[in-house]
């Protein structure tokens, strides 16, 4: 049987029991390059040239995450011997809607600490808890889940960031802040769900159970409040508070708009129907509905000066009352 590990500078190590007397051979340390194959599987290119020595080891198992944030990988089980886990030192360094990639640590030939940079495929979603997690797509159809542990925030142009800290040093006593970005945008596609869409892709997204700290907003402070839970252990839920800043815009279809920026100048809306709008003096009130004309909870306050169209208004308040509105919600790039 042989028995495979890797040290701290990410080798292979390979141990086996010799046919003849049943005993361990000294460890073997092969020195090659970490990558992966388009099933996820890991494979480990061996760079020596020995005849006697495989090209590649391809690896397959299970992924997961410890709560150091090192790549772990469970063997699958053989019928002659008890699964293998294997770790792989590394740091969390990007992110893209359907790529995760970890810069692992290695040493050349000289002693210098070099950085290979491996990649695992598939999409983000948000679990029960709020937590981020990757499901890393398997070549049979199946994911392994990889669980961010720390928490989540934004920064101040909404980019959703996620911060884990490492202890280095002889006695462990250094620590050093990792920050992984996530390009993408907000919406609000239902009640009581914030949504965090990542860019390139339609089925990559963080759906979050959140709830609103204000129900009522006025268009004048162009602002969206969520708060989050988010449970990193057994321990009561850590309540996130997401602002979303921006500008409400009233359209003449009477459909709404929350314009968000983010960074580099980009700017997205999202678009809304409004179920009711209610007149009273020089204010309107909107109340907004989901893609399916469902309510949001969530109604919006226009004074007169912030709508671009004074005939409109002026219309709207000779119908009085509440005015129904049909169409459709949209996001817009």
């Amino acid at each position: 049987m042989v028995r495979y590990a890797f040290d701290d500078a990410n080798r292979l190590m390979i141990r086996e029991r010799d046919g003849a007397t049943g005993r361990l051979r000294p460890v073997r340390i092969v020195e090659g390059t970490a990558t992966t194959d388009r099933g996820n599987r890991l494979v480990y290119r061996v760079d020596t040239t020995d005849a006697s020595t495989p090209r590649r080891y391809n690896l397959d198992g299970t992924w997961s995450l410890t709560r150091h944030h090192e790549l772990k990988l469970a063997l699958h089980r053989t019928t002659r011997g008890r699964r293998q886990i294997l770790y792989l030192r590394g740091t969390l360094i990007e992110a893209k809607a359907h790529a995760l990639t970890v810069a692992l640590q290695q040493y050349g030939m000289d002693g210098r600490r070099t950085a290979q940079r491996l990649s695992l495929r598939g999409r983000w979603q948000a679990d029960a808890r709020n937590r981020l997690t990757f499901l890393v797509e398997k070549a049979d159809g199946s994911a392994d889940r990889l669980t961010l542990r720390s928490g989540w925030t934004l920064d101040t142009r909404h980019t959703l960031l996620y911060q884990y800290r490492t202890l280095r040093g002889p006695r462990q006593n250094r620590s050093t802040l990792h920050t992984v970005r996530f390009a993408g945008w907000w919406d609000i596609p239902r009640a009581g769900r914030l949504v965090y869409r990542l860019d390139g892709s339609t089925d990559s997204a963080f759906e979050f159970r959140a709830t609103l700290q204000s129900p009522s907003l006025n268009a004048r402070e162009g602002r969206i409040v969520y708060q989050v839970g988010v449970q990193l252990s057994r321990r009561p839920a850590r309540q996130q508070r997401v602002v979303l800043f921006g500008k409400w815009k009233f359209h003449r279809d009477l459909s709404v708009s929350f314009e968000i920026p983010y960074a580099q100048g980009r700017r997205t809306a999202i678009r809304f129907t409004t179920t009711y709008v209610i007149t009273e003096k020089d204010e309107l009130a909107v109340r907004l509905s989901d893609r399916r004309g469902r309510p949001l909870g969530l109604s919006v306050t226009f004074s007169r000066r912030l709508l671009d169209d004074a005939q409109l208004f002026l219309t709207l308040r000779k119908a009085g009352g509440e005015t129904e509105v049909l169409g459709g919600v949209q996001v817009q790039f």
